[in-house]
């Protein structure tokens, strides 16, 4: 049972590899060194990146395997398959292993940049032994060779290997997720995406009505912006997917406006197009990474809010923050807990004085409001006005560069029986 388990998760990324594979020839059609469109590149990073290290050998000779499947299925010379597999899967399962080794994490901006240390990487080498290849065994050029192969594995590394990270990390939750407008907002950008993909490349609507035809391709990647921001990186991902399938599908049919730009000079409109998709996917991992980075740092600041919270309740403790223009408190801790009253009326300073006993209101305002810059000074015992409690109010100053004013940052400790008897002896 647990060898078969250990083989589900290699012979899955396999078929899906085998299946993409077949897809790419397709969309290719007929050609002898390199086709312009590789998405099993893609795969093959994406499943190393997600499989532990010690599991890769089966995942290795499966996604081989599937390689040498695919060339003998479409009547391929099986030793250049050999050679290509090797080629291709060795110099991935190297650049991913590399950067598997670097001090950073793997999400965020460091995900892209890894994601683009490995697509470049591996892109280029792989390209360099497959062109060195064909040129000595069938005379092709090298540098034509070298562009195809590495631009074709760098955009399918860019289109595929973002959704299969941001999918497999994908858990259905009953509640919380995407806010529903938020949703609607991003299944109506999405809806928008698939139309202005078909207006830009199969349809002549944007060249009877507003006399332009390329400009029209610009139109999906604003809205594939629009789904990133509100959707997440799962939904940047998967728009640039659809985008990719469609405009793929569209062009080898010899329809969009890369196909029309290649009639006015000599040029490919595979290459042309894989510069546009590459240009799509950064965009959407680029905003998803700085959205994710953002939804980060705000966790943080909130768990570490929630911790501080609980370690003042805790201690019967309340922190306070006074802003010396405005004369207007900022309250951390249970304050209608230890006050009676909820933070909402202990906003400005009149009002905490109110709570204060009528004793101690005048030295509690000298001591705040004399301005002294950060001196030590002695806590200060306090009494309020309901319950006779005994406070110990532990506070500095701070001054700006003319010396005024400017916040107070303090705490109070609310004492026990004990310390306030002793406290008051004193």
């Amino acid at each position: 049972m647990v060898k078969s388990n250990y083989l589900v998760a290699p012979l899955a990324w396999a078929v899906v590899y085998f299946l993409f594979g077949f897809t790419s020839h397709e969309l290719n059609g007929a050609f002898i060194a390199s086709g312009y469109i590789w998405l099993p590149a893609g795969i093959t990073v994406g499943a190393l990146l997600l499989t532990p290290t010690a599991r890769w050998f089966p995942l290795l000779v499966l996604l081989v395997a599937a390689q040498v499947l695919l060339g003998w299925v479409e009547q391929r010379d099986l030793l250049r398959m050999m050679l290509f597999s090797l080629d291709e899967i060795g110099v991935a399962a190297i650049a991913v292993w590399l950067v598997r080794r670097a001090p950073f994490p793997m999400e965020g901006l460091f995900f892209v940049r890894g994601l683009l240390m490995v697509g470049v990487g591996a892109s280029v080498v792989s390209g360099v032994f497959g062109a060195a290849w064909f040129l000595l065994t069938q005379d092709q050029p090298f540098w034509q060779t070298l562009r195809i192969w590495a631009l074709s594995d760098l955009v399918g590394i860019l289109i595929m290997t973002p959704v299969l990270a941001g999918w497999s990390q994908f858990r259905a939750t009953r509640s919380g997720g995407i806010a529903r407008t938020e949703f609607l907002l991003g299944l109506a950008s999405f809806v928008a995406m698939v139309v202005t993909a078909y207006l830009s490349f199969d349809s002549d609507i944007d060249r009877l009505v507003f006399d332009v035809a390329f400009s029209t391709t610009y139109l999906p990647l604003f809205f594939i912006a629009l789904v990133t921001l509100l959707w997440g990186g799962r939904g940047g991902s998967l728009s640039v997917v659809v985008l990719s399938l469609m405009a793929f599908v569209y062009n080898s049919l010899g329809r969009g406006p890369f196909v029309e730009l290649v009639q006015l000079h000599s040029s490919n409109a595979l290459l042309e197009l894989q510069v546009y998709l590459a240009v799509a996917s950064l965009l959407s991992l680029l905003i998803s990474a700085l959205k994710t980075t953002r939804e980060q740092l705000h966790e943080d600041v909130a768990r570490w809010k929630t911790e501080v919270e609980l370690s003042l309740s805790a201690s019967h403790q309340l922190a306070y923050t006074l802003d010396a223009q405005k004369l207007a408190f900022t309250w951390s801790g249970d304050v209608e807990g230890l006050l009676g009253c909820p933070a909402t009326q202990l906003r400005t300073l009149e009002q905490v004085l109110k709570h204060i006993s009528p004793l101690d209101q005048a030295r509690l305002r000298q001591r705040w409001l004399d301005g002294d810059d950060g001196d030590e000074r002695a806590d200060m015992p306090l009494r309020l006005q309901t319950g006779n409690a005994l406070v110990l109010d532990a506070s500095r100053s701070l001054l700006d560069a003319q010396d005024r004013l400017v916040m107070v940052a303090g705490v109070w400790r609310f004492a026990d029986a004990p310390a306030a008897a002793e406290i008051r002896s004193a």
